[in-house]
């Protein structure tokens, strides 16, 4: 995305759905069961004034208020697959209400600086940021290393948006898991394990709501500009 508008909850819409066992409820797992793997090859699209969809590997895609969708989940995962929702729904799909699985913070932000880090660590040229799904990824000029772990407990401002720095983002095993044009790379994990206390990036509160364009400066503290926030 270009822009995004930011409210109490982070970017609306953003991880409203969860993928869960139809027969147990749990949500999906790729990091812990194997069944789930197939998930990181689903893409989600979201279209204006309409609800997002689903979109399968063979180019078929689904509204999840498609009556259909149910079924080809099933038939594309070899078991039954329901939807769940985060928040209740002004408009109510019957959708079951299910919690996230780790704790949630509006948004999560990451920088070039720290993937150019976990590359020179992996050593490869570069470690791609699908890995990872940031809310927003910051460019940053000159390499600092971990540099977010630098920002917990201050603010930080994108644009006209005003964040809190809470804490690091402890991350799983979904970062070495493979997707399109990805291999599965254990030694993603690894070396967060060893380097970074398993983590990479931060998650942050909302101290002011606004808007956020890609180019948007990027300031800690109070004035401290360092870069330029992509949306991912």
């Amino acid at each position: 995305m270009d822009s995004a508008i930011l409210g109490a909850g982070g970017i609306p819409g953003d991880r409203q759905y969860a993928l869960i066992d139809a027969v147990s409820g749990l949500p999906a797992a790729p990091e812990r069961d194997i069944r789930w793997r197939k998930a990181l090859h689903l893409q989600t699209k979201s279209i204006a004034g309409q609800y997002p969809a689903i979109s399968f590997p063979d180019g078929d895609c689904r509204a999840v208020n498609d009556p259909s969708l149910l079924s080809v989940l099933a038939d594309y995962f070899g078991f039954a697959v329901g939807i769940a929702t985060h928040e209740p729904a002004a408009d109510d799909l019957g959708f079951p209400l299910i919690a996230h699985r780790h704790e949630h913070f509006p948004l999560h932000v990451l920088t070039t600086s720290s993937l150019q880090q976990l590359a020179t660590l992996r050593q490869v040229e570069a470690v791609d940021v699908r890995r990872f799904r940031p809310s927003v990824l910051v460019e940053v000029s000159e390499p600092g290393g971990f540099l977010e772990n630098q920002w917990i407990g201050g603010r930080v401002r994108l644009g006209d948006v005003e964040l809190r720095a809470c804490e690091a983002t402890k991350r799983c095993g979904i970062t070495m898991i493979a997707q399109p044009g990805l291999d599965e790379d254990p030694e993603i994990l690894r070396n967060l394990v060893r380097h970074n206390k398993r983590n990479l990036g931060i998650y942050c509160s909302l101290e002011r709501a606004g808007s956020i364009r890609q180019g948007d400066v990027v300031s800690i503290g109070e004035s401290t500009a360092l870069s330029y926030a992509e949306r991912r």
